[in-house]
């Protein structure tokens, strides 16, 4: 039998948080039961790698590592493979959302919500961002609405947690690798019959982040291959 809870954080150039933030990370997921931290270490370059070696000395804390960069999709998804927890989550390592929301989202899952998914949305939610990333945030989950049906108010907060079960068969399905990756595993999820549990909770803007036009271009090319993939009938 497995521990209750895999908790997965994806790690890219983030020695910093990593070295300010996991023993409080650490010692939440200890308070909630037996567990492991798997820490998906994406080909950093600033001796993210080399300090993640370290924390694995750690009771119940792994490290899985690749060369080069293969995108925060991908690094979440080599993680679920290798978890073994009934609960399996992820959280972003800058703590955005504060690591007290973890007992409730697992709480959910185990009363029978295959997907939880923080929001900061959702009515209780309370969020502290730039006017221009909201904005851009309400634009994008508008157009998962119109072009995908999407019925989720908020795809991308760094917090989601699953039924071990689920999350091993969906992530088969989900082909991007990159920042696409929740709203793939929302939209797939409800196009299965499954209604995300969309929890509010506090969020606090972290790091700094530009969005380039490339990167607009990307989400759009993604949700139009995904709008593509949903029309075609099963074989």
């Amino acid at each position: 039998m497995g521990p209750r809870l895999s908790l997965i954080l994806p790690v890219y150039n983030e020695r910093d948080r990593l070295s300010k933030n996991f023993k409080s990370i650490y010692d939440e997921a200890k308070r909630l039961g037996t567990f492991e931290i798997i820490i998906a270490e994406d080909g950093s370059t600033d001796g993210s790698k080399e300090l993640a070696n370290r924390l694995s000395k750690r009771d119940g804390v792994k490290v899985l590592s690749v060369k080069g960069r293969t995108g925060r999709g991908g690094a979440i998804k080599r993680a679920v493979k290798i978890a073994h927890g009934n609960v399996i989550g992820y959280i972003d390592i800058d703590l955005a959302v504060p690591l007290r929301y973890m007992k409730d989202a697992i709480k959910l899952v185990e009363d029978g919500h295959p997907v939880v998914t923080g929001s900061r949305y959702e009515k209780g939610a309370d969020t502290t961002r730039s006017i221009y990333r909201h904005i851009a945030s309400k634009s994008y989950n508008l157009l998962l609405k119109v072009l995908l049906s999407s019925k989720v108010k908020d795809h991308q907060c760094g917090f989601k947690f699953w039924s071990g079960k689920y999350i091993k068969k969906a992530i088969k399905d989900i082909k991007d690798n990159h920042w696409f990756f929740d709203s793939e595993m929302l939209v797939r999820a409800e196009r299965t019959g499954i209604t995300p549990y969309e929890l509010p909770v506090e969020w606090h803007e972290g790091r700094e982040t530009k969005v380039r036009l490339k990167d607009n271009i990307y989400f759009v090319k993604q949700i139009l291959r995904l709008r593509s993939e949903l029309a075609m009938p099963h074989k």
